[in-house]
C-alpha cells in the first residue's frame, strides 16, 4: 500500500497558535517549554502559562508539527487530535489534498492513502475542528466524512490519579506486611514516582533544575539508601519512608492539577455544551451550523448565538451584560450562546455557530490574557533558577554537619533527604498564573473581558482616567434641535444618514429624505461631506466648518451649503444613570478628565455637573496628544474616534456597545462604563493576591527546610512528612488565589 506523507515547508503569513502542554508544575517547566518552542525556526514569540497548561506562539514560515516534536522533545506532551477521513479521490489528487490541508491552520500532520482514500490527521484542537476540515474539502469539491477521532495527550490529573491510587494502595500494604517491604515499595518508587524520575532526567538534559530533581534525589537516596541495608542485614532501612514521600507527594500534586483544571474548564465548559435539536437528536455545540433549530428548556445553557423562532422565557445573561436579573426573550428577539434559560422554553434559530459565536470569542480572550506575562514574573524566574541548586547545596550542607555532630550515616541521611523533600519551586510558578486567571474568570462572570492581563497591573499605576463623552459618559441619544433653512437642513438629514456618528444619525431622524449623495465623506471627529441635488454640503463642528464656509449661527453643529452657512442644531445629551457616583469614586483613585469632540456648551454642562476638566472640540489626533501629555493614562470609550487613544493609553478600556474597531484596541472590554469600578477593584484584589502568594511561597519554604534541617533539633520533620508540608505548599497557593 503507497502512502504519502507530508513534509512540505509552506511560507505561511504571521499566525498565532496556542497549544495545550501537559507536564508542566514550576515555573522552571514553563522556562524549558518556551526555550524548546523557541528554538523551532520560524517562531517569533512564545507566552506559556503555568496555571491553564496554555502556550501562545507566534509564527511564521514555521511548521506546526517541528514545534510540537520540540515540545515532546523536552520532556513534556502537548494535546493533539487523531481524526481519520474518508475522503473521495483519485490518486493524482493525493498530492493536492495534502497541500490544501497542510495550509489549514491547525493541522500538524498529515498521512494519506491515495488508493483508500483514508487520510489521518493530527490536528491542535484548540484551533481546529475534524469538522472545519471536512467543511473546508467540501468547498475545495471534495466529499469527505470523519470516520474516527481519537485524542492524544493525556490529562495531567487522571495520570496523577492513577499513580497516587498505586502509591496509596502499597505504601498501605507496607505496615500491613513489613515483612515484605522492599516488594511492596518497588510499585510506588518506579511506577508512581517514575514521572518524578524522567522529569530529573529531562532536567538534566536541559541543563536546569527543577520540582521533579528534588523529588526524585530525595526518594531514590532514601530508596537505595534503604535497599544497601537491607541487602547487608542492617535494620537502618526505611522503604516505607520513601514510599510515603512519593505518596504524600502526589496527593498534593493530583489536587493541585484538578484545581487547575477545573478552573481552567470554568468558562471554557460553555463552548461544548450539548444543544437539542427538533428532532431530540443531542449533539455539541461546536457541530451546529447556521440554520439549524435547536431546543432550549429551562436551566438549560443556550448553545449558540440565535433568534428566538419560538416559545418565550427568561435568561440570565451575566456572561454578556454581567447583569444576573434574567431578561425577559420572546420571538424575534437575539439570545447570547453561554448564557442560561432560567424558565420557559425556547427555539432558537442559530445564526452564528463555532468559533465565530461570542462566547467563543470570550474564549479566545480569556487564552489571550492568560498568557500574557506579568512584570512581576521575571523576579520569580530568577528565584526559581537558583532555588534547586541552593536547596541541593542545604541537603548537603545539612548531612556533612549532622554526620559530624551525630557521627551516625542513617540520620544525616534522612535529614538531607528531608530538606530535598521539603522545598518545593512550584508555588513560585503558580503565584501569578493562578491569581491572574482566577481573577480573570471573576470579571468574564461580570460580562467583562480582559484581552490583556498585564493591564490589571499597569490600573494601579495610572494617575488619570480620560473617559470620552457621547455614548460612554452620556447615553448618545442627542436631542436635536434645527434652526436655519429649512431645505438646508433636509440637505444635512440626507448627507448625515451615510455617516455612523451619533450626532450624524439623531440628524438624519428627523426628516426621511431619499435625495442621492454623491462624493460622500467623512472626517473623524469633525464632519460630513456631500453633494445633494449639485449642492456641495458640509455638515459638522463648528471649528471645522467656519474654516471651509463663509459666515456663522450660534449652534452645536453647522449646515454650510454652497460655501455659506445656512443652518444648523443645537444638541443636548443626557448624563447615564450612576455615572455621577462613579466618577465621584474614581476621584479616590485618580484625576478624572473628559476628553471629547463635542464642542457644544453641553460638554461645559457634562463637566460642571461630574466636576471634571473637559477638553472638547478635540480630533482623534488630539485625543491622542492629549494621552500621551497626560502619561500614566487610563482612557474609556466607545467609538471610531477613540480607537487610536485607546491603544495609545497605559490602559484601554472599551465598552462593548461601541464599535468593533474600538473594542479591537481596548485592553479590557466593559459591558458597561458603570463596571469600570468593579474592574479596578478586581485589578487590585488580583494584584494583592499575586503579591500574597509570593510572599506566602518565599516565607513557607523559608521556615520549613530550616527545620527539616533540624534547626529545632530534637524535633525535626521525617522525609515523608516534610514531602506532605512540601505539596500542600502549591495546593494551598492554588486555593488562596480563589480568595478574591
Amino acid at each position: 500500500m503507497s502512502e504519502v506523507r507530508n513534509e512540505k515547508k509552506d511560507l505561511r503569513i504571521k499566525r498565532e497558535e496556542e497549544l495545550k502542554i501537559v507536564g508542566m508544575h514550576c515555573a522552571t517547566c514553563v522556562s524549558t517549554v518556551s526555550k524548546a518552542i523557541s528554538s523551532v525556526q520560524g517562531v517569533k514569540d512564545v507566552n506559556v502559562n503555568l496555571a491553564s497548561g496554555n502556550a501562545r506562539v507566534v509564527i511564521e514560515n514555521a511548521r506546526l508539527k517541528d514545534i510540537v516534536r520540540a515540545v515532546r522533545k523536552a520532556g513534556y506532551d502537548v494535546v493533539t487530535q487523531k481524526v481519520t477521513l474518508k475522503v473521495s479521490l483519485s490518486e493524482e489528487e493525493a498530492g493536492k489534498i495534502v497541500s490544501v490541508l497542510d495550509n489549514i491552520p491547525g493541522i500538524i500532520d498529515v498521512k494519506i492513502n491515495p488508493s483508500s482514500g483514508i487520510v489521518i490527521l493530527e490536528i491542535n484542537p484548540v484551533t481546529v475542528t475534524g469538522d472545519e476540515i471536512v467543511e473546508e474539502l467540501k468547498k475545495r469539491g471534495y466529499k469527505a466524512e470523519i470516520t474516527t477521532e481519537s485524542f492524544k495527550g493525556k490529562s495531567d490529573f487522571h495520570d496523577l490519579l492513577i499513580r497516587l491510587i498505586i502509591a496509596s494502595v502499597f505504601s498501605s500494604l507496607i505496615f500491613i506486611f513489613p515483612a515484605y517491604q522492599l516488594f511492596l515499595s518497588i510499585p510506588v518508587q518506579f511506577y508512581s514516582g517514575l514521572r518524578f524520575h524522567l522529569g530529573f532526567l529531562r532536567a538534566l538534559r536541559n541543563k536546569t533544575s527543577n520540582m521533579d530533581t528534588l523529588v526524585s534525589l530525595s526518594s531514590n537516596i532514601a530508596w537505595f539508601y534503604s535497599l544497601y541495608s537491607y541487602l547487608i542485614h542492617s535494620p537502618n532501612y526505611f522503604f516505607e519512608a520513601s514510599s510515603l514521600l512519593i505518596t504524600f507527594i502526589l496527593i498534593g500534586k493530583t489536587l493541585e492539577a484538578y484545581i487547575k483544571e477545573k478552573t481552567s474548564d470554568d468558562v471554557i465548559r460553555l463552548q461544548t455544551v450539548k444543544a437539542r435539536l427538533t428532532d431530540g437528536t443531542l449533539v455539541d455545540s461546536s457541530k451546529l451550523r447556521v440554520g439549524d433549530v435547536v431546543i432550549v428548556k429551562s436551566g438549560e445553557i443556550i448553545p449558540a448565538d440565535g433568534i428566538v423562532d419560538e416559545g418565550e422565557g427568561y435568561v440570565n445573561e451575566a456572561i454578556y451584560t454581567g447583569e444576573t436579573i434574567p431578561v425577559r426573550k420572546k420571538k424575534g428577539d437575539a439570545v447570547i450562546g453561554g448564557s442560561i434559560l432560567t424558565s420557559g422554553f425556547l427555539k432558537v434559530y442559530v445564526t452564528r455557530a463555532g468559533n465565530r459565536t461570542y462566547i467563543s470569542q470570550v474564549i479566545e480572550a480569556i487564552r489571550e490574557a492568560e498568557t500574557t506575562r506579568l512584570p512581576i514574573q521575571s523576579l520569580v524566574d530568577k528565584v526559581s533558577s537558583v532555588f534547586v541548586p541552593a536547596v541541593i547545596g542545604v541537603s548537603v550542607l545539612a548531612f556533612a554537619l549532622w554526620y559530624v555532630v551525630s557521627h551516625s550515616l542513617t540520620f544525616s541521611i534522612l535529614i538531607s533527604v528531608a530538606v530535598l523533600a521539603s522545598a518545593c519551586p512550584c508555588p513560585f510558578g503558580l503565584a501569578t498564573p493562578m491569581a491572574v486567571m482566577v481573577g480573570i474568570r471573576k470579571l468574564v462572570k461580570k460580562g467583562i473581558k480582559v484581552r490583556n492581563a498585564e493591564s490589571l497591573e499597569r490600573l494601579r499605576e495610572a494617575k488619570y482616567i480620560v473617559f470620552d463623552k457621547t455614548g460612554t459618559i452620556t447615553t448618545g441619544e442627542f436631542i436635536v434641535k434645527p434652526i436655519g433653512d429649512e431645505n438646508a437642513i433636509k440637505l444635512a438629514c440626507a448627507v448625515e444618514k451615510l455617516s455612523s456618528h451619533p450626532v450624524g444619525e439623531a440628524i438624519a431622524s428627523l426628516y426621511d429624505v431619499k435625495d442621492e449623495v454623491k462624493d460622500f465623506n467623512e472626517f473623524q471627529g469633525e464632519g460630513v461631506y456631500g453633494k445633494v441635488n449639485d449642492h456641495d454640503v458640509i455638515v459638522g463642528k463648528r471649528e471645522f466648518v467656519l474654516k471651509n464656509c463663509e459666515g456663522d449661527l450660534d449652534a452645536d453643529v453647522l449646515v454650510c451649503v454652497d460655501s455659506k452657512v445656512v443652518a444648523g442644531f443645537l444638541l443636548e445629551d443626557k448624563i447615564r444613570d450612576g455615572v455621577v457616583e462613579l466618577v465621584n469614586e474614581l476621584k479616590k483613585y485618580y484625576e478624572v478628565i473628559i476628553a471629547t469632540g463635542d464642542s457644544s456648551n453641553f460638554a461645559d454642562k457634562v463637566g460642571e455637573v461630574l466636576g471634571v476638566k473637559v477638553y472638547k472640540g478635540l480630533s482623534p489626533d488630539d485625543k491622542v496628544e492629549l494621552v500621551r501629555k497626560l502619561g500614566k493614562a487610563i482612557f474609556v470609550g466607545d467609538g471610531v474616534n477613540d480607537a487610536q487613544a485607546l491603544k495609545e493609553a497605559l490602559v484601554g478600556i472599551a465598552v462593548s456597545t461601541g464599535t468593533d474597531i474600538a473594542k479591537y484596541a481596548g485592553d479590557i472590554i466593559v459591558p458597561s462604563v458603570l463596571s469600570i469600578k468593579y474592574v479596578i477593584e478586581q485589578s487590585k484584589r488580583t494584584v494583592r493576591k499575586i503579591k500574597e502568594n509570593l510572599a506566602w511561597a518565599f516565607t513557607y519554604n523559608s521556615v520549613l527546610i530550616p527545620i527539616s534541617a533540624g534547626i529545632l533539633y530534637p524535633f525535626y520533620l521525617p522525609p515523608e512528612y516534610a514531602a506532605l508540608a512540601m505539596s500542600m505548599d502549591s495546593v494551598l497557593v492554588s486555593l488562596w488565589s480563589f480568595v478574591q
